[in-house]
């Protein structure tokens, strides 16, 4: 069955799509916590829960406490509504700059949020520190939300992962891994072998870029029968880097 075919609004199947879930059956398993995970921070997610829990598609994530069962003034309530916050873990893994600039958020409800954080011992960290640390690096300024979501406040948090791991926390976004690849690897940091390679780890980033721009190839195995040793010989032996590919890619 089609997403499509649902009896929930059109905005509702509109947010789907624009996560990627076209069939019911992907929303098996998921809950409100994951479902949020996947939209934007602050979106707005209440009439999509509600439409999806009436129908009985969405199961509540164990374990959590939600808002609705933690005395709270109605003001901060919606405040934390509006903003996507249905459970108090969610908080963690917003920073007090995010927190700060919640919607309809005042000075009284800010002291009211400190309040109940303290009392549920959940943690609101500061990207202040992840900033200053990773500063001296040049890395992009757009991946510091992305080290926050994922607990990464120093370049030995680095360590032992793979390429992959990185565009996952890069969020898909191609660019930004290669950026902060080369930056990692002129700091030291060697990332361990898996299944696959990005092009820039073969080849230089000029070539790697360009390979993205013109082809929109970024993975080894996109190449059809090659592996890193027959990309290099080629480069080797080829007059240019387009002569090279358009042997490669079989372009005519």
């Amino acid at each position: 069955m089609k997403i499509q075919d649902l009896n929930i609004s059109s905005d509702s199947k509109s947010a789907l799509k624009s996560i990627g879930l076209t069939m019911v059956s992907e929303l098996a398993g998921q809950n409100y916590i994951t479902l949020i995970n996947k939209f934007p921070k602050n979106y707005n997610i209440e009439p999509l829960i509600n439409e999806l829990n009436a129908l009985g598609y969405l199961l509540p994530p164990s374990n959590e406490i939600s808002i609705y069962d933690v005395p709270m003034s109605k003001r901060l309530q919606n405040a934390l509504i509006r903003n996507g916050v249905m459970y108090l873990s969610q908080l963690s893994s917003y920073s007090k700059e995010d927190i700060l600039h919640f919607r309809n958020l005042g000075e009284k409800t800010i002291l009211e949020l400190e309040q109940i954080c303290q009392e549920y011992n959940i943690e609101i960290r500061s990207m202040l520190s992840i900033r200053e640390y990773f500063d001296k690096y040049r890395f992009p300024s757009k991946i510091y939300p992305m080290l926050f979501q994922n607990n990464i406040s120093c370049i030995d948090d680095f360590k032992h992962m793979t390429t992959n791991d990185l565009y996952l926390i890069c969020q898909n976004d191609y660019s930004l891994t290669m950026q902060t690849y080369f930056i990692l690897k002129e700091n030291g940091i060697v990332f361990d072998d898996w299944q696959d390679k990005f092009i820039f780890e073969v080849l230089p980033k000029k070539n790697a870029a360009l390979l993205w721009k013109k082809h929109k190839i970024y993975m080894l195995s996109q190449i059809p029968d090659c592996n890193e040793y027959i990309l290099k010989e080629s480069l080797s032996s080829s007059n240019s880097f387009a002569a090279a590919m358009k042997e490669l890619l079989s372009i005519e």
